[in-house]
Order: C-alpha cells, then structure tokens, then sequence
C-alpha cells in the first residue's frame, strides 16, 4: 500500500492512481481560490477554481465559491451557470441555493430569487441569511408584513445578524413606529459601531421622534465616519 500511495508522486501507476492525484490537486486549487476569494482577489480565485473544476468535475463546493467570485465581479450569468451546476451535483445543497438567488436578486429577477430562498430554507431552517435575503425581496416589493417576519425570524436564529436589524429597523421607521426602530439601529451600531449608514437612520428616526439633540449627534457621527481617511 505505501509503494501505491508514494506512485502518485513518482507517476509510476498514473493512470491507476489518476483520480487520487486529481482529488489531492483539486482539493489544493479549491483553498487556494477560497483564499483568493478572502481578499478580494477574484480573478485569481476563479482561475484556481476552474483548475479544480478542472480536476475534479463534480466538486460542486468548487462551482459554488466560483459562482460567488463570478458575482462579486458582476458576472451575474457566469454565477448562475456555476450556483445551477453546483446544485445539479448536490440538490440538497443550501448555500448554492441562498447564493443562486443572490445572483438573480441582484439582477431583480426577484421571482426566480424568492424561490430559491425559500429552497434554502427548506433544506437549512436555521439559515439566517436565507431568511434576511428573502425578507430583502418581500421589502423591494413592498410586502412589509413577510419582509417583518423573515427579519424577526433571521434575528431570533443570529443576534449578530446586523443586516436583519437594520432593514427590520427601516420597516420600523416606515410605520412610524420610532422607538421600535431607534432600538434596531442602535443594535446595528453595536454590532458595527463604524456604520454611518446606521447612525444616519437612527438619526431620521430621532428626529421623526423629536429627539432633535439625538438627532444631530447621529448625523454628526455618520458624518465623522465618512470621511476619507
């Protein structure tokens, strides 16, 4: 057995052995994408990527996490080719689901979006970000009373779900229910204390309130954190 696995290194029984030394090098090219990947790097993520695909042509982790770096390059179509691959080779795959209706949410195919959130859900039901992103769709189609829920039901699986907060807290605001909303924003701040975003809301809300004082720090503060370093 030691002469078989040290053959793939010195190629003496390479065609026994090919898939074995695919595996090793396709499971090498996959970290070195998702490190890639990690800073920001997205054209090298996808070229180790496609050499692990590659490799191994039902590594469907392989086509999930190049279908984010398609995506996060705006190269929509080229995700949704990977995100559907990946499921193809995994149905029960949750994360491809979740990230396949990223891809078409950012293309306002917000249908095709809904459904492949709640597939997400279905096969993880303690997926807070599958249930923030599709409250993301119910608010863009102004159905507040679902997009309430899925935040409410995101925050109760994650505390840290700062996403969820925030568009929770905006559903507050919209309703005038001003306290409500003030207290969401301020766990946002928490969470992420250099948000302007947050404090600029939080700061609307205050003022709707007429806690003007409250009102012009946050505005202050948001300001602050603006500006360029």
């Amino acid at each position: 057995m030691r002469i078989i696995l040290r053959a793939c290194a010195s190629l003496l029984t390479v065609l026994f052995l090919a898939a074995t030394c695919h595996g090793a090098d396709a499971r090498t090219y996959y970290k070195q994408g998702k490190d890639s990947a990690a800073k920001g790097q997205y054209d090298e993520a996808i070229t180790d990527l496609t050499k692990a695909i590659e490799s191994n042509s039902k590594y469907y982790q392989a086509y999930n996490k190049r279908g984010k770096a398609y995506a996060a390059k705006g190269q929509y179509d080229e995700a949704l080719a990977d995100f559907t691959k990946a499921i193809e080779l995994n149905p029960k795959y949750s994360q491809a689901y979740n990230n396949r209706g990223n891809a078409y949410y950012d293309k306002k195919q917000y249908e095709q979006a809904l459904a492949d959130y709640s597939r997400a859900i279905e096969l993880n039901p303690k997926s807070h970000r599958a249930y923030t992103n599709r409250g993301n769709v119910y608010y863009d189609r102004k159905e507040y009373k679902e997009a309430y829920a899925d935040y409410t039901k995101a925050i109760t699986l994650s505390k840290k779900n700062d996403s969820a907060y925030f568009n929770r807290g905006l559903i507050y605001y919209a309703l005038k229910q001003y306290d409500l909303a003030i207290a969401d924003f301020t766990k946002v701040i928490q969470l992420n204390p250099k948000d302007p975003a947050a404090y600029i809301n939080r700061g609307n809300a205050y003022k709707a309130a007429e806690q003007h004082d409250k009102a012009d720090a946050d505005y202050i503060k948001a300001e602050e954190l603006s500006k360029p370093k």
